[in-house]
């Protein structure tokens, strides 16, 4: 089956890339995963940015592919990748994926969200979502580690306090101080379109699906 993906979401892995999107026809989040696995560098080029492309899936082999929540989004396809078009502004994209909005982040995960950090394995839920927020409900900062995290207050009045796994945002603002900058810029905007989803299962930590942040689009 082909179909056009608006790509939504870049996030870093280990060692290579996760790349998920928005299918209007579908009204779904779809994870892109070329022959089954996560994209590799030179992959990624070919979806560097935000844009819309063009698909193919293909079946997930019996016994294959992940459990749950991530099996919700997982999708395998073709290296047959066709760019369609780009998006020349935070603004325009946030338009083109209003349909993927949830009105909080709880909401996402149908109440599975546990201490507003992360969802159990196997639990059947959505993995991938967004809200929209004020602007000013954003904060970015360091932690100890010298890690890029956000605060977030959603509309329900509920915080979070979130790893950034976004390849733009970790790329600008790991190699440079820009934080301060861009929490400026926060209280010159009016909305935030703020992308979360949830990391593979963490070992270390009773394997649980921690709640990432994967993109945030100004507006």
């Amino acid at each position: 089956m082909k179909l056009n993906i608006i790509v939504s979401d870049y996030t870093y892995m280990k060692d290579t890339y996760c790349i998920a999107g928005w299918s209007p026809s579908e009204q779904r989040m779809r994870r892109l995963m070329p022959n089954g696995h996560h994209w590799s560098e030179e992959e990624a080029k070919k979806v560097e940015g935000h844009s819309c492309i063009q698909i193919e899936t293909l079946p997930i082999p019996p016994n294959e592919g992940r459990d749950y929540p991530h099996k919700t989004e997982d999708t395998w396809i073709s290296e047959n990748i066709i760019p369609l078009y780009r998006f020349d502004s935070p603004a325009d994209l946030a338009y083109e994926l209003e349909n993927s909005l949830s009105k909080n982040i709880a909401t996402i995960f149908n109440g599975h969200l546990r201490e507003n950090t992360y969802v159990l394995p196997g639990t059947k839920c959505a993995s991938l979502g967004a809200i929209k927020v004020p602007a000013q409900n954003l904060e970015f900062y360091k932690d100890s580690e010298n890690k890029l995290r956000i605060k977030i207050r959603d509309n329900d009045g509920e915080k979070y306090d979130l790893r950034v796994t976004c390849r733009y945002l970790r790329d600008v603002l790991d190699k440079m101080n820009g934080l301060k900058k861009l929490n400026e810029q926060l209280k010159e905007m009016t909305f935030a379109h703020v992308r979360v989803g949830l990391a593979k299962p963490y070992y270390k930590q009773n394997n649980h699906c921690f709640l990432m942040c994967n993109g945030v689009f100004l507006y």
